[in-house]
């Protein structure tokens, strides 16, 4: 079964890239089923080797957005990235179901920008906890953990804990 899984997703890995050419490369997947990619002409899509995930799995880079996920990470289900400025994930990275990782907000006040947005960088060995939203600007240092439900919107120092919508506290 574990073989079979691999290398459905080794083909679909090919058909991306024969699909989107340049901009999405791809390391060795270990397992990634039901992933729905929708990539922009100018944007790069960048998987490190060994990711996988489990249940539904949405990435979107959009414009001349640009998405980098490390190797060895896992998705759990329901997780969706959508990506039009820059999101970068580290490596060895654990990911609980129902997240959401955005890098852009909407302008619903018409100041110019239709998507304005800013980088995302999480470090390695982080794990976000189930429910969690991860949005603009927001930098997770290494060995963070990011409590379940938990919306994160400002920086989140190496090696501390983030939960319940309060301030990162380092243990």
């Amino acid at each position: 079964m574990l073989v079979f899984k691999a290398v459905k997703s080794v083909f679909a890995v090919f058909l991306w890239k024969m699909k989107y050419g340049s901009g999405v490369k791809a390391g060795f997947p270990q397992a990634m089923e039901k992933v729905t990619l929708e990539k922009d002409r100018e944007a790069t899509v960048i998987l490190g080797k060994k990711i996988q995930n489990r249940g539904a799995f949405y990435l979107g880079c959009k414009g001349q957005g640009r998405l980098s996920i490390g190797a060895h990470c896992f998705f759990n289900t329901n997780t969706s990235i959508t990506c039009m400025k820059e999101i970068v994930i580290g490596d060895y990275c654990k990911f609980g179901n129902n997240l959401v990782i955005v890098d852009h907000d909407h302008d619903f006040r018409e100041t110019g920008e239709e998507f304005p947005g800013e980088k995302i960088e999480i470090g390695d060995h982080v794990w976000v906890g189930a429910g969690c939203t991860i949005l603009k600007g927001v930098k997770i240092g290494d060995h963070a953990v990011i409590g379940a439900g938990s919306v994160v919107r400002r920086d989140v120092p190496a090696g501390s804990v983030y939960y319940d919508k309060r301030e990162a506290v380092i243990l």
